[in-house]
């Protein structure tokens, strides 16, 4: 909302600040505003676009000058979906991939282990101390944990635990 809040102050005069953002997977975590507009001809399609494009942690603001001509529903839905989409198609786009900490305490024994499945899923570790036994942290995509800490479970034949933190 702070980030509508300052399109709203930077575009005054504009008649229609029209918002929809998407923050999670699924059906949680987004919102479509009309801000005046007939109800579902400006949030809803831009928030369609941003589906469309399986974008998350997006929000897009179209600020409308009203110009005296009047567009109708069917106007209205193509302009407010119409300026997201191209918007969206000249963005650059940053992935960004959810991660959980977890944490590893291990003897030197199964350190080959570990790091074979670590390699396996492309994963690195972002602290490593070593002492009687070596201890691990590992940034691993919250899509992958189950499989991470199953794997850790099975190449170490269940002497390590992978703990989420």
């Amino acid at each position: 909302m702070d980030f509508v809040r300052q399109v709203n102050k930077e575009h005054p005069d504009a008649s229609h600040h029209c918002f929809a953002w998407r923050l999670e997977s699924g059906d949680t975590g987004w919102r479509a505003w009309d801000d005046g507009e007939p109800t579902g001809t400006a949030g809803k399609p831009i928030l369609a676009r941003i589906d469309g494009a399986c974008l998350r942690g997006v929000v897009i603001v179209v600020s409308r000058y009203f110009g005296g001509t009047k567009l109708g529903k069917g106007g209205l839905i193509r302009a407010y979906g119409g300026v997201a989409g191209e918007l969206i198609s000249e963005a650059e786009i940053i992935e960004v991939r959810q991660t959980q900490t977890v944490q590893i305490q291990c003897a030197y024994g199964d350190q080959g282990s570990i790091m074979s499945v670590l390699a396996e899923m492309n994963l690195t570790p972002t602290q490593e101390q070593f002492g009687a036994m070596i201890s691990m942290t590992i940034e691993v995509p919250i899509e992958q944990i189950t499989r991470f800490q199953q794997r850790i479970c099975d190449r170490t034949s269940g002497r390590v635990d992978a703990q989420v933190v």
